[in-house]
Order: C-alpha cells, then sequence, then structure tokens
C-alpha cells in the first residue's frame, strides 16, 4: 500500500526545499544503506507529492534492522534534520524506517539558523542510540564521495524544479542551496563525532 504526502500550498520557497530535502535524504540513505523510504515526486490527479510505502506501526527496539537504525543518527545529525523524534521512526514487517526529512538541509532554515545551530546536536531523539553504534555511523558517512553527493543534490534539485510546483524555486535558488547544503554535509561530516550525547 502507497501513502501519498501532497505538497503544501503555502507560496514559499521553502515549499520547494522541503521537497528537495526529503529527494535527497532519501537517496543520501540509500546510498549508505540507512532505512530510509525510497520516495517519487508525482502528480497524481493533478496534486503534486511525494508518494512512498504506507508504514502503519510505531517502532520499537524489537526491529529486525534496530542496528541499522542506531547507527542512522549520525546520519540524522550530517543532514541537519532539526524535526527528528520518535513519532518519525515507524515500522512495516518488523522493519523500521525513518520518514519525514523535510527539515533537513536547507528547508524551513534561514541563514543565521544555519549558523546557530552548525555546531550542535540537532537532533530530539536517539533512535536508541549509543556511542559505539553513532561512531560505525561516522566512519560509514566519512567515506562517503562528495562528487556522489553533489550529484543527488543536483538530481533532486532538477527533479523539484522540472515538477514547476513552486515559482520562487528558480534555477538560481536550486543551485545556491545545493551548494549551501553539500557545503552543510562537508562540514557536519568533519564534527560529527563530536555531536553524540
Amino acid at each position: 500500500m502507497k501513502f501519498f504526502k501532497k505538497v503544501k500550498k503555502e507560496k514559499d520557497v521553502n515549499v520547494a526545499l522541503e521537497i528537495f530535502s526529503e529527494l535527497a535524504s532519501s537517496r543520501l540513505a540509500q546510498r549508505l544503506s540507512y532505512p530510509l523510504l525510497t520516495l517519487e515526486l508525482k502528480d497524481i490527479n493533478g496534486e503534486k507529492g511525494i508518494e512512498m510505502e504506507y508504514l502503519g506501526e510505531r517502532a520499537t527496539r524489537g526491529a529486525k534492522n534496530l542496528q541499522k537504525v542506531k547507527e542512522a543518527l549520525a546520519f540524522e545529525e550530517w543532514i541537519l534534520n532539526v524535526d527528528l523524534k520518535e513519532e518519525h521512526v515507524l515500522a512495516k514487517d518488523g522493519f523500521a524506517y525513518i520518514i519525514d526529512h523535510g527539515h533537513s538541509l536547507t528547508a524551513w532554515k534561514p541563514l543565521y539558523y544555519v549558523q546557530q545551530i552548525i555546531d550542535s546536536s540537532v537532533t530530539r531523539f536517539n533512535l536508541w542510540s549509543d556511542q559505539e553504534s553513532f561512531m560505525e555511523g561516522v566512519r560509514n558517512i566519512r567515506g562517503v564521495n562528495y562528487d556522489e553527493v553533489r550529484k543527488v543534490l543536483l538530481d533532486s534539485a532538477k527533479e523539484v524544479l522540472d515538477a514547476n510546483f513552486c515559482k520562487l524555486m528558480t534555477s538560481q535558488v536550486a543551485e545556491e542551496n545545493v551548494e549551501l547544503s553539500l557545503r552543510i554535509l562537508k562540514y557536519r561530516a568533519r564534527i560529527l563525532d563530536h555531536l553524540y550525547n
């Protein structure tokens, strides 16, 4: 069964940046083998939105992929996800998935706020993690190829631009946010090992 999350109707560039962040986070997580859903930007009956697998239950510490969930705390810190909370960890068939990455990277964050939080831990839920699991996640992230990361960010931005649901999302805005997101990711990777609470 599929779930369709419609694009918000607000006239704010962050509506487009939210979709960009959702798509980019999902794709980056999959390259690193973290439990985020595959997302598709679609137009269904004239409504644009993101389609994903439907998850009907809350995840628990009994999840079959608990170790990957615990390691993913480093990923959530890396992408600057200020909205991670326990309600955003759902499950299907015993496997846990982290959802809702619309407040990651630059979405819904003015630059002054990014500057305030860039050196801090930002997650509100620790994914049942421990320092050893977190550090395994840090090692995984530090092995990323930033040419591949840039491609994921560019492809995600292009998909949002091509969907044309937000006139405020111009190619210049998309390019600026790709570059800022890349800078955030490179910087956060260097300081991740200091962010475990």
